[in-house]
């Protein structure tokens, strides 16, 4: 399995202190039809690497919400006996999550995630590419600075791209 690289630790870290470096009146009460925008990194366990994130949620009542995000895997490009290969790896989910716990900033909550995973390989002016379709599990744990929030969610995609992956970041509530 590949190490971190240094970048990508900064870049978490980074994230992490930015979000905690906001500080607003609490909220801890949602309301049917609120929406939210996230972004965030996410490492996935199988690929050993690390993608960018984004998304939206919108409250369907104070313990359900639902949403979508979209992931950019940044696999590099690779060279194979003095041929250029090219990776593209794109994630887009569906995701529903139930509260079950939203007390003291902090939230807690179970996910279930539908998604289709893309992948695209090029080498020497050749493409091929893949699609599956995947159900994802997990949970997550959002801490609310006030109109913005800190989550992580580790998520297992099973799939025929199966993969348990981890995503950081923060959510702005609109």
């Amino acid at each position: 399995m590949k190490k971190m690289k240094p970048i990508t630790m900064i870049l978490v870290a980074l994230s992490v202190m930015m979000a905690g470096s906001f500080h607003a009146t609490a909220q801890t009460d949602f309301e049917e039809g609120q929406i939210a925008v996230n972004a965030g990194l996410t490492y996935g366990f199988d690929i050993e690497d690390i993608g960018l994130r984004g998304g939206v949620t919108y409250f369907i009542n104070e313990n359900m919400r639902a949403g979508g995000d979209i992931t950019y895997w940044l696999i590099g490009d690779e060279s194979f006996f003095g041929e250029s290969i090219s990776f593209t790896y794109l994630e887009i989910n569906g995701n529903f999550n139930y509260i079950f716990y939203n007390q003291d900033d902090l939230l807690l909550y179970g996910i279930g995630a539908l998604g289709i995973h893309l992948a695209r390989v090029s080498i020497a002016g050749e493409s091929d590419s893949d699609s599956e379709l995947g159900l994802g599990l997990g949970a997550g744990a959002e801490y609310n600075l006030g109109g913005l929030s800190i989550f992580a969610e580790p998520k297992l995609f099973l799939s025929g791209f199966d993969q348990l992956k981890f995503n950081v970041g923060v959510r702005f509530y609109l």
